[in-house]
């Protein structure tokens, strides 16, 4: 005689040979760059620079820091991303906008207003970038947000690090704010 044990998760037959589901956690976290107080133009692939915000790797500096974007060490999938522009209106030549991103504070350290460059300092810890889009007016605010990425990588800590960067030319309004969202999930 012989007998056999089926385990069930869900209601669902997960034993006797078959493979436990995985679970996956959800991570979120966001950046508010209130950029420098002027109205100096902006050239495409210029970096978005601060005047102050919370997730600033370096008062003055460019890069970004989301906070717990994952677990320590571990491999997250971003999935979802959004820009908030505090601003009544599309200024003209601004179009879309990208997010250069890395495993640790990025070592070249640009500010605002300079160009995006990947320097050999820093390619260890690139780790690609994701195209933010356009944004689109919604009154006295510009948003734009992406729901279908599926970008693979691998943290260095908790923490994902990232320079913002314009696609196109324009001449920002002095302090002006933006808030960039990033979620995650890890299993």
């Amino acid at each position: 005689m012989s007998t056999s044990t089926e385990l069930y998760v869900d209601d669902k037959v997960v034993g006797s040979g078959k493979s436990l589901p995985v679970r996956s956690v959800g991570f979120g976290s966001s950046v508010t760059l209130t950029r420098t107080a002027d109205t100096a133009g902006y050239t495409g692939n210029d970096v978005i620079g601060v005047g102050s915000g919370a997730g600033l790797t370096t008062p003055g500096a460019a890069a970004l820091t989301f906070s717990n974007i994952g677990p320590e060490a571990g491999e997250i999938k971003l999935i979802g991303a959004s820009l908030t522009i505090s601003s009544d209106g599309v200024i003209s030549g601004e179009t879309s906008y990208r997010l250069y991103l890395y495993n640790v504070t990025p070592p070249s350290a640009l500010v605002d207003n300079a160009a995006f460059d990947l320097p050999s300092g820093d390619r260890a810890a690139f780790l690609g970038y994701i195209d933010l889009g356009t944004p689109l007016d919604i009154g006295l605010t510009l948003f734009v947000q992406t729901d279908t990425l599926a970008k693979q990588l691998t943290l260095a800590s908790k923490n994902l690090y990232a320079y913002l960067v314009t696609n196109g030319p324009y001449t920002p309004t002095s302090g002006r704010v933006y808030v960039i969202t990033l979620h995650s999930e890890a299993r």
